[in-house]
């Protein structure tokens, strides 16, 4: 926006101060930490922070320009500054005309698991063709998303996770980022605490298709849930049958690989000992194809990906093989993990924390992972969190003696450091705020700290 006309006509401003004094922003910042000179920076106020605080901090970085909600905090800056009643909308204003004036192929990714490293797989396989941006880790809420679409330049195609918790949110998201092509991974029981059901997680999911009328949709057809959607003119079926258009059937499994026949056709080898990516993999190899990639050259591409840290993650100390799954947990993906546990002929520890979210089904979930840690061959349950409690009991209820609960990571620790002198597999997971992925550089600290 070349223009304070332009900027005013897009957020709107109740006022504003210095316009003689403008600037054209070289781009937008939500982060004082972050910016760079001559971005304009946009002050937000949230539950946990006050971006206005750090307007000092921007102004002294030279930014082009401020938007703010508190006019207080502009007094003897040298530089326009526009008040707005909403920081957040006028934020998500200038991402949306940011989105349009750029005008890459978006493509959308939402799911109950999986997004993560199927948005990762997606940028692997067409990061040598086109010019791609992607939100950086997990940065998939509104202040994720507005901050990747305000770093686009001449990218071609834009790549953005979507998350959502509560109603609505997916929807929102969809209104800033205008998808042209629509992933949906899997429809399981995450964040049944604001969604409320399966049936409120798959309409919440869903409504990434309710925003532009000819979007591409790529769905999982073995998902009980998607493999319903039948109101999109353009959908690419993904799944392990030989009715969709990109099918995958698993023709080996190891302790280092996978091994699938894409389509009948082309061998893709992928560097997990966990089958269940192939979903993941299907997904992205779609989304390839629909943006012009042969489905050879993708195949021959992602047998060369590197799986995001945490996501069945392989980390030996010592005598112990760390099976590091923490990045996050729910039912659906703490049973699929437990299954791969018993290909390994190691003995096994499982580490479980708890899964969260859940809502009115916390104690059922809980409980019924009970019967996939006994099919595991576990030889000991070690658990943390309040709700994994429900796992305990019911756990014991079934004849399983070996299970302990721990308050703390050390307490934890302790306890593998004991057993350290034999060979285990260790398995963690566990919810993403429980961080339970410290057990390990602790354990590696307590070690290096022994052996000096």
């Amino acid at each position: 926006m070349k223009t304070l006309k332009e900027l005013v006509s897009i957020v709107n401003p109740q006022r504003v101060i210095n316009p003689h004094l403008f600037t054209p922003p070289e781009g937008f910042s939500i982060d004082s930490r972050t910016l760079k000179k001559r971005e304009g920076f946009i002050a937000l106020r949230g539950k946990h922070f006050n971006g206005h605080y750090f307007i000092p901090e921007a102004y002294h970085k030279q930014a082009s320009l401020v938007i703010a909600e508190e006019e207080s905090f502009l007094k003897d800056l040298r530089l326009s500054c526009l008040v707005v009643k909403d920081s957040y909308q006028a934020m998500e204003k200038i991402a949306l005309y940011l989105r349009k004036k750029n005008n890459p192929q978006v493509v959308g990714i939402v799911g109950s698991v999986g997004k993560t490293t199927t948005k990762e797989m997606i940028y692997f396989i067409l990061k040598d063709k086109f010019c791609v941006k992607k939100n950086e880790k997990t940065e998939n809420n509104i202040l994720g998303v507005c901050k990747t679409i305000f770093n686009l330049t001449n990218h071609q195609i834009l790549i953005l996770e979507l998350g959502t918790n509560s109603q609505g949110e997916i929807k929102k998201l969809s209104t800033i980022a205008l998808p042209d092509i629509g992933v949906v991974t899997f429809i399981k029981p995450t964040h049944l605490e604001g969604l409320g059901s399966l049936e409120g997680v798959f309409k919440e999911k869903i409504s990434l298709f309710t925003v532009r009328e000819n979007i591409k949709g790529v769905l999982n057809r073995d998902d009980n849930f998607l493999r319903k959607v039948s109101f999109l003119k353009n959908v690419f079926w993904f799944g392990l049958k030989k009715q969709c258009h990109i099918y995958g059937q698993i023709v080996k499994t190891g302790l280092e690989e996978s091994l699938f026949l894409v389509n009948n056709n082309f061998l893709l080898r992928l560097k997990t000992s966990a089958p269940f990516f192939i979903y993941n993999a299907l997904a992205a190899l779609s989304v390839g194809e629909l943006l012009g990639i042969k489905l050879k050259d993708a195949v021959e591409s992602l047998s060369e990906f590197n799986f995001p840290p945490q996501r069945y993650e392989k980390v030996k100390i010592d005598k112990l093989i760390f099976i590091n799954d923490c990045y996050n947990s729910n039912p659906y993906s703490l049973k699929e993990a437990l299954k791969v546990l018993r290909e390994y002929p190691l003995r096994k520890i499982a580490i479980i924390g708890d899964m969260l979210e859940l809502g009115k089904k916390t104690a059922y979930y809980h409980k019924r992972i009970s019967k996939d840690i006994l099919k595991a061959g576990v030889d000991y349950l070690l658990i943390m969190g309040k709700y994994s409690l429900y796992l305990e009991k019911e756990i014991k209820k079934k004849g399983f003696k070996d299970v302990s609960y721990f308050s703390s990571y050390e307490g934890i620790v302790d306890f593998l450091k004991n057993l350290s002198s034999q060979e285990y597999l260790v398995f963690i997971k566990g919810s993403r705020s429980l961080e339970m992925e410290r057990i390990i550089s602790l354990y590696q600290q307590r070690m290096f700290d022994v052996q000096s």
